[in-house]
């Protein structure tokens, strides 16, 4: 199954979905900058449920590409995860957060498209 083009309208309409923001972090996005992400993503599932307004999404470049193919939960995970994962791999951030530069603050994610109750394929 080739994935189909969106219409003008279709991508009007997921950009609508947030009100010009990112479905996952919430920054502003500009039509222009809007990636379309498909929340159950294309690859995994060849059927018509990843080709409907349910499985899109806007998103910035930033969180479209860092999902990739996890599933929302994954994503979620793996962000939950950043501040471990950086004090681990990062000696800047190690150095940045014992100078009091920076204070990692781990919390449970909430997605910007969760805090607007928008319904979507899971």
């Amino acid at each position: 199954m080739n994935r189909r083009k969106l219409t003008k309208a279709e991508r009007q309409a997921v950009y609508d979905k947030c009100h010009g923001h990112c479905a996952y972090c919430g920054c502003e996005l500009e039509f222009k900058d809007m990636q379309v992400d498909h929340v159950v993503a294309f690859n995994l599932i060849h059927d018509e449920s990843t080709e409907t307004m349910l499985n899109y999404l806007p998103a910035c470049r930033s969180c479209n590409y860092y999902k990739s193919t996890m599933t929302i939960e994954r994503f979620r995970d793996s962000i939950e995860k950043f501040p471990q994962v950086l004090i681990r791999d990062s000696v800047t951030y190690k150095n940045a957060v014992r100078f009091g530069l920076v204070e990692p603050k781990p919390h449970k994610i909430v997605f910007y498209f969760e805090k607007l109750g928008i319904e979507v394929n899971k």
